[in-house]
């Protein structure tokens, strides 16, 4: 029988926490130059960011062209700030170093949390940078940092919930044959879908559309 541990998959950084990784490391001030220094298209990152992914290949690709420490490009960790996070205990009966992260810092009424913003022009997210919400405020939509965007329209700003992604009753933020757009959903019966298009509501099915998040906030100007 085995007695080894199994070897677990970390929490690797993904999205808007890898992309902004790499442009720290890289000493990149924005996507473009990120684009031309790895040969990889803007547009890449701005998918990456939009669905939370990560790239493996670029982390080993830029660990063996400039010997960047993997932890630091997957987990986001420098090496002084990995010795300072964590701490190994005293008693190693085992043989392994279980990691021990300190204490998080105390969490108060003016903390804040720092999300992705984009603006949705012609069908298409453009991304603005990032913005500061506070933590009560979050909590008081039930919304998690890590799972929201801000996306800024003529018309309102939206924070939308991209965990929600399984359409039943609300406003979402969809993709239709590669255009975005905000949309009121209903399903029905049968796996339909009745879609609002400003004035007409068309029927689709699930598979028809794919659903970026759900609209948990709307702020309008009076």
């Amino acid at each position: 029988m085995n007695s080894r541990k199994k070897i677990l998959a970390p929490d690797y950084l993904k999205g808007h926490d890898f992309t902004q990784n790499l442009k720290r490391i890289l000493g990149c001030k924005d996507f473009l130059e990120l684009s031309e220094l790895l040969d990889v298209p803007k547009s890449t990152f701005s998918t990456w960011n939009l669905h939370d992914r990560t790239s493996h290949e670029l982390m080993v690709r830029i660990h063996l062209a400039t010997g960047t420490p993997i932890r630091q490009l997957a987990l986001g960790e420098d090496v002084e700030e990995a010795e300072q996070k964590y701490e190994k205990p005293v008693d190693d009966v085992a043989g392994s170093h279980t990691a021990v992260e300190k204490n998080p810092p105390e969490v108060t009424q003016l903390s804040t949390v720092v999300i992705q913003s984009f603006c949705l022009a012609n069908g298409q997210l453009i991304e603005t940078g990032d913005i500061a919400y506070p933590i009560r405020r979050m909590n008081s939509f039930n919304l998690k940092a890590e799972h929201t965007i801000e996306v800024e329209t003529n018309e309102a700003i939206y924070l939308v919930d991209k965990s929600s992604t399984d359409a039943v009753s609300g406003v979402y933020l969809i993709d239709v044959d590669g255009l975005l757009s905000f949309n009121r959903i209903q399903r029905f019966p049968g796996k339909k879908l009745a879609i609002a298009f400003g004035e007409s509501t068309i029927e689709a099915k699930p598979e028809d559309i794919k659903v970026i998040g759900r609209v948990v906030v709307t702020l309008r100007k009076d």
